[in-house]
Protein backbone atom coordinates (compact mmCIF):
# COMPACT_ATOMS: atom_id res chain seq x y z
CA UNK A 1 0.00 0.00 0.00
CA UNK A 2 2.84 2.36 0.86
CA UNK A 3 4.46 1.74 -2.56
CA UNK A 4 1.16 2.43 -4.30
CA UNK A 5 0.79 5.75 -2.43
CA UNK A 6 4.37 6.67 -3.33
CA UNK A 7 3.70 5.84 -6.99
CA UNK A 8 0.60 8.06 -7.04
CA UNK A 9 2.51 10.93 -5.45
CA UNK A 10 5.32 10.67 -8.01
CA UNK A 11 2.79 10.51 -10.86
CA UNK A 12 1.03 13.59 -9.51
CA UNK A 13 4.29 15.54 -9.27
CA UNK A 14 5.31 14.52 -12.80
CA UNK A 15 1.88 15.42 -14.11
CA UNK A 16 1.91 18.81 -12.41
CA UNK A 17 5.42 19.59 -13.63
CA UNK A 18 4.41 18.79 -17.21
CA UNK A 19 1.76 21.49 -16.97
CA UNK A 20 4.45 23.99 -16.14
CA UNK A 21 6.84 22.75 -18.84
CA UNK A 22 4.19 22.11 -21.51
CA UNK A 23 3.79 25.68 -22.82
CA UNK A 24 7.51 25.96 -23.50
CA UNK A 25 7.85 22.40 -24.79
CA UNK A 26 4.93 22.75 -27.16
CA UNK A 27 5.44 26.30 -28.32
CA UNK A 28 5.34 25.14 -31.94
CA UNK A 29 2.17 23.11 -31.49
CA UNK A 30 -0.04 25.84 -32.92
CA UNK A 31 2.06 25.84 -36.10
CA UNK A 32 1.83 22.07 -36.26
CA UNK A 33 -1.94 22.22 -35.85
CA UNK A 34 -2.15 24.81 -38.62
CA UNK A 35 -3.71 27.59 -36.58
CA UNK A 36 -0.76 29.85 -35.92
CA UNK A 37 -0.13 33.14 -37.62
CA UNK A 38 2.26 33.14 -40.52
CA UNK A 39 4.51 35.99 -41.57
CA UNK A 40 2.41 38.95 -42.56
CA UNK A 41 -0.20 38.21 -39.91
CA UNK A 42 -2.13 35.72 -42.04
CA UNK A 43 -3.41 32.70 -40.17
CA UNK A 44 -2.48 29.41 -41.77
CA UNK A 45 -6.16 28.48 -41.97
CA UNK A 46 -6.77 31.67 -43.98
CA UNK A 47 -3.91 30.82 -46.32
CA UNK A 48 -5.26 27.33 -46.81
CA UNK A 49 -8.73 28.69 -47.61
CA UNK A 50 -7.26 31.26 -50.02
CA UNK A 51 -5.10 28.60 -51.69
CA UNK A 52 -8.22 26.47 -52.20
CA UNK A 53 -10.15 29.46 -53.58
CA UNK A 54 -7.23 30.20 -55.90
CA UNK A 55 -7.23 26.63 -57.20
CA UNK A 56 -10.97 26.81 -57.91
CA UNK A 57 -11.36 30.40 -59.15
CA UNK A 58 -7.99 31.56 -60.46
CA UNK A 59 -5.65 28.72 -61.45
CA UNK A 60 -7.44 27.93 -64.72
CA UNK A 61 -6.20 31.23 -66.13
CA UNK A 62 -3.36 32.29 -63.82
CA UNK A 63 -1.84 28.82 -63.35
CA UNK A 64 -1.60 26.62 -60.29
CA UNK A 65 1.56 28.42 -59.17
CA UNK A 66 0.29 31.87 -60.16
CA UNK A 67 2.74 32.24 -63.03
CA UNK A 68 0.07 33.26 -65.58
CA UNK A 69 0.26 29.95 -67.44
CA UNK A 70 -3.08 28.35 -66.72
CA UNK A 71 -4.95 25.93 -68.96
CA UNK A 72 -7.01 28.74 -70.54
CA UNK A 73 -4.24 31.34 -70.76
CA UNK A 74 -3.67 30.84 -74.50
CA UNK A 75 -7.34 31.34 -75.31
CA UNK A 76 -7.66 34.75 -73.62
CA UNK A 77 -7.41 38.09 -75.41
CA UNK A 78 -4.67 39.23 -73.01
CA UNK A 79 -2.26 36.93 -71.15
CA UNK A 80 -3.30 36.50 -67.51
CA UNK A 81 -1.28 38.37 -64.92
CA UNK A 82 1.74 36.57 -63.48
CA UNK A 83 1.02 36.74 -59.74
CA UNK A 84 4.60 35.77 -58.96
CA UNK A 85 5.94 38.97 -60.59
CA UNK A 86 7.03 40.91 -57.51
CA UNK A 87 7.73 44.12 -59.42
CA UNK A 88 4.26 44.36 -60.97
CA UNK A 89 2.32 43.01 -58.01
CA UNK A 90 4.29 45.09 -55.53
CA UNK A 91 3.31 48.25 -57.41
CA UNK A 92 -0.40 47.48 -56.84
CA UNK A 93 -2.18 48.39 -53.63
CA UNK A 94 -4.26 45.88 -51.73
CA UNK A 95 -7.31 47.97 -52.64
CA UNK A 96 -6.52 47.70 -56.36
CA UNK A 97 -6.16 43.93 -56.12
CA UNK A 98 -9.35 43.66 -54.06
CA UNK A 99 -11.32 45.67 -56.63
CA UNK A 100 -9.92 43.67 -59.56
CA UNK A 101 -10.94 40.40 -57.91
CA UNK A 102 -14.33 41.59 -56.72
CA UNK A 103 -15.39 43.66 -59.74
CA UNK A 104 -13.32 42.16 -62.57
CA UNK A 105 -10.53 43.43 -64.80
CA UNK A 106 -12.60 46.03 -66.64
CA UNK A 107 -13.39 47.77 -63.34
CA UNK A 108 -9.70 48.59 -62.90
CA UNK A 109 -8.85 49.28 -66.53
CA UNK A 110 -7.50 45.79 -67.21
CA UNK A 111 -8.66 42.93 -69.41
CA UNK A 112 -12.36 42.21 -69.63
CA UNK A 113 -11.47 38.51 -69.66
CA UNK A 114 -10.95 38.78 -65.89
CA UNK A 115 -14.46 38.21 -64.54
CA UNK A 116 -15.83 39.66 -61.31
CA UNK A 117 -15.68 37.16 -58.46
CA UNK A 118 -18.17 38.80 -56.11
CA UNK A 119 -20.73 36.10 -56.88
CA UNK A 120 -18.41 33.29 -55.79
CA UNK A 121 -16.28 34.98 -53.10
CA UNK A 122 -17.42 37.26 -50.29
CA UNK A 123 -15.37 40.27 -49.19
CA UNK A 124 -13.59 38.31 -46.45
CA UNK A 125 -12.55 35.63 -48.94
CA UNK A 126 -11.32 38.31 -51.35
CA UNK A 127 -9.25 39.93 -48.57
CA UNK A 128 -7.71 36.52 -47.84
CA UNK A 129 -7.00 36.17 -51.56
CA UNK A 130 -5.17 39.51 -51.64
CA UNK A 131 -2.96 38.33 -48.78
CA UNK A 132 -2.39 35.04 -50.61
CA UNK A 133 -1.37 36.96 -53.74
CA UNK A 134 1.14 38.90 -51.63
CA UNK A 135 2.64 35.56 -50.60
CA UNK A 136 2.80 34.36 -54.22
CA UNK A 137 4.73 37.43 -55.34
CA UNK A 138 6.72 37.67 -52.10
CA UNK A 139 5.85 41.35 -52.09
CA UNK A 140 3.83 41.71 -48.88
CA UNK A 141 2.66 45.16 -47.93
Amino acid sequence: MKNRFMYLCVAAVIGASSLIVAPAAFAGAADWLGVASSPGGVADADLKAAREDYAVNCATCHGRNGDGKGELSDSLSVPPRDHTDAKYMGARTDEQLFKAIRDGGAAVGKAEDMPPHSAVMNDAAIRRMVKYLRRLCDCGK
